[in-house]
């Protein structure tokens, strides 16, 4: 049963977000907020009752009159609903209209089903083969397959040499090497036996492609002569930048000669033949990466990496090409990794790319017992790094401080420790709680540290100002929900983030996420696909958010089987909704790629030891009842084992006990102590990088779930898991 307090809570959320779904609004109200694209609507309710002439008189109004997407949709329902002559017409006219490769995939396939492969290849004429979707480039080659193309040997080496290696490529290869081996070989029934230079080299490029793909590195390597031989001596077919890197990774995995490929590399670089910025950036980060595999020679790496960063095309490879740099002066020493940070932490575009740097040089300062730089690092990066690295920064600073392993006042500890309180970094909130605890922070501190008001509406004559397909976007999805076509959310919301994080703001994604939870019956991964929405929207906005949000993002989904499994094994319920919403975010049929199943994800061998201590015969792990009882005993028994800690329990959950009681030897050697060791400090310690992350956002997430639900002050929820 809910508490008064997560009773009012619960009512909270619902008010807040029972703004226009379903029949909640009638017509006019709904008129006057879509205008014309409430036609699209109208269209796909039509659709559902089979009333196909409604249908497309709607759809024909909003694709003439409405905003940019229902408009859009609305034309392909057309080209759906029409007869044969129709669909052909309308698919010439829709690629022409909406002239992108989402379109061109749409009317293609139309139109190869009505086989019209002519039109269809007409259609993809201009496709740049670098970017295009796969699946498009696969129509392509099939049409072009089917009309005996002269172009398609050259289109299938581009499609496999200009950009990564795919599922796609590797379905394609499966498909069609067999047959092109063997005209290869042999020769077809209508040819004179002669196989051209080209097609035997596109057969060993994709070959060579295909074996990196499926990780058999050894394969790749003993390839490369030829690989080489084709691409660079005789240029029999054109060397490109994935080629490089594919070389790259031959060497890197498939042999020990390290030196010798890294001088090979070297010397591509140099190579005036290859003034491709792109083919000179990889060949020096690859040259870099092999030093790398030497202590002897860490100092030449750090030179390549370093000269790699003025070819970088864009802000992503420029920050890779820095992250691999920074990573080299890890390597070195600690002294030269603070160097690093120095002379380029001011240059970085996404501060967030090298927050596992960071998490790196953490370990390596806790296991060297090096506790001097802490205060340098964070006055250093301050300005530059992610909020969640400025938090961590700062406490630790602080910590070292106050533990006294570097020189330094209260004044300077609690000024530290307000930094790390105060850093917005979104919902990873668990340095801002360890720092809030240390400042004694009151629960209506904490609120008015994390809650943002409500959100803004963006006045009506300032909507101008917001692109108008931002504004389409935005009332196409919010109209999925206004009329009931739920299923139709999250994949469409997906598509637009994915395009862009930011054009889908966060007040519409927390109505529809709100919409989604009411939806769910624990089969439909609404719950899911509810916290997914919100959760990644949250992680791309900077700033504070309304308290109502962080409800959506810590939901407390299947409140009846974690009450029940909490009451069976006397586990706090805030525990066991942060261990889930960590493991599975509410999925229930989660499976990771170890094989752990469910809501609280346990391995099958673990839930047979469960069912074997409760006396359970025949179990499913999908259920999400079982699920959840064999999570929490597990969970529980592992705190008896381990002196009733709860945060040791979670290390042992996620990584094993035997792994948390070496942990435990270990980081007693590194502090130099027989005594019990602060867990915030000990948490830092643990040599698995998931291990640590899990154990900061279980406890995170736990005082949230304590805080918004029960109303009780996270620093001490944190205090009392620590």
């Amino acid at each position: 049963m809910f508490s008064r307090f997560k009773k009012l809570t619960f009512v909270f959320v619902i008010l807040i977000f029972s703004f226009s779904f379903g029949c909640t609004q009638g017509e006019n109200s709904l008129e006057k907020k879509y205008g014309e694209d409430i036609h699209y609507f109208f269209g796909l309710e039509a659709l559902g009752k089979k009333d196909f002439e409604k249908a497309k008189k709607k759809f024909t109004r909003c694709a003439q009159k409405g905003s940019y997407y229902p408009a859009r949709k609305s034309f392909e329902q057309l080209v759906l609903l029409g007869n044969v002559q129709e669909r052909i017409k309308l698919c010439s006219e829709f690629v022409k209209k909406y002239d992108d490769d989402d379109a061109k995939l749409f009317a293609c396939k139309i139109l190869v089903q009505e086989k019209e492969f002519a039109l269809a290849l007409d259609v993809t004429e201009d496709l740049d083969l670098s970017q295009a979707s796969n699946e498009l480039v696969r129509l392509r080659l099939d049409l072009m397959a089917k009309k005996k193309d002269a172009r398609l040997e050259q289109t299938i080496y581009d499609w496999f040499t200009q950009r990564r290696i795919s599922s796609d490529h590797y379905n394609f290869y499966r498909e069609n090497a067999h047959d092109e081996l063997e005209e290869v070989l042999f020769g077809d029934a209508n040819s004179d036996g002669i196989i051209s230079g080209f097609s035997l080299a596109l057969s060993s490029v994709q070959q060579f492609r295909i074996a990196l793909y499926r990780g058999n590195y050894n394969a790749a390597y003993e390839m490369l002569d030829e690989i080489r031989d084709l691409t660079i001596a005789r240029k029999a077919v054109p060397l490109t930048y994935q080629l490089i890197a594919d070389i790259g990774r031959a060497c890197v995995n498939g042999s020990k000669d390290n030196i010798a490929n890294a001088e090979f590399f070297v010397e591509l670089a140099a190579d005036e033949n290859f003034p491709d910025s792109k083919m000179k950036y990889y060949s020096l980060i690859y040259s870099g990466l092999l030093y790398n595999k030497n202590d002897s020679y860490r100092r030449r790496a750090l030179k390549q990496f370093e000269a790699a960063i003025p070819y970088a095309a864009d802000e992503r490879e420029y920050d890779q090409a820095l992250w691999y740099y920074l990573q080299s002066c890890l390597k070195i020493s600690i002294e030269e990794a603070v160097a690093g940070l120095k002379k380029y932490c001011a240059t970085w575009n996404d501060a967030d790319y090298f927050d596992d740097f960071f998490d790196s040089l953490c370990v390596l300062l806790f296991s060297g017992g090096k506790w001097n730089p802490f205060p340098e690092i964070y006055s250093v990066v301050k300005d530059y790094a992610s909020p969640l690295t400025v938090s961590k920064f700062a406490y630790l600073a602080a910590r070292m401080i106050q533990e006294e392993f570097v020189e330094g006042d209260d004044n300077q500890i609690e000024n530290l420790f307000k930094v790390a309180a105060e850093c917005q970094s979104g919902t990873y909130a668990y340095y801002n709680f360890l720092a809030a605890k240390r400042l004694g922070f009151s629960t209506q501190q904490i609120d008015d540290l994390f809650f943002g008001k409500e959100f803004e509406t963006i006045p009506a004559d300032e909507e101008n100002f917001l692109d108008e397909k931002i504004l389409s976007a935005r009332k196409l999805l919010l109209g999925y929900a206004d009329f009931g076509f739920w299923e139709n959310i999250y994949n469409e919301w997906l598509k637009f983030f994915e395009q862009d994080k930011y054009i889908i703001d966060i007040e519409t994604v927390a109505k529809l996420s709100a919409f989604l939870r009411e939806l769910d019956d624990g089969k439909n991964n609404c719950y899911s696909k509810s916290l997914r929405m919100i959760s990644r929207t949250v992680n791309v906005h900077r700033g504070r958010i309304p308290r109502e949000v962080f409800l959506l993002l810590y939901p407390q989904d299947f409140s009846e089987e974690v009450n029940a499994a909490c009451a069976e094994f006397e586990m706090d319920d805030y525990v066991m909704y942060a261990l889930i919403r960590t493991e599975s975010f509410f999925e229930v049929q989660a499976q990771s790629h170890a094989g752990a199943v469910g809501l609280t994800q346990l391995m099958e061998s673990t839930a047979a030891d469960c069912a074997a201590r409760l006396k359970v015969q025949n179990y499913d792990l999908n259920d999400s009842a079982t699920n959840v009882r064999f999570g929490t005993y597990y969970l529980s028994n592992l705190m008896s084992r381990l002196d009733g800690s709860k945060i040791l329990a979670l290390f042992a959950y996620n990584a094993g006990l035997t792994n948390v009681r070496r942990w435990i030897r270990t980081s007693k050697i590194q502090f130099d102590t027989q005594g019990k060791i602060s867990s915030d400090l000990f948490l830092e310690t643990l040599p698995f990088a998931e291990t640590r992350d899990y154990g900061r956002r279980v406890i995170s997430a736990a005082a949230m779930y304590a805080w918004l639900y029960d109303g009780l002050n996270p620093c001490d929820i944190v205090g009392e898991m620590m």
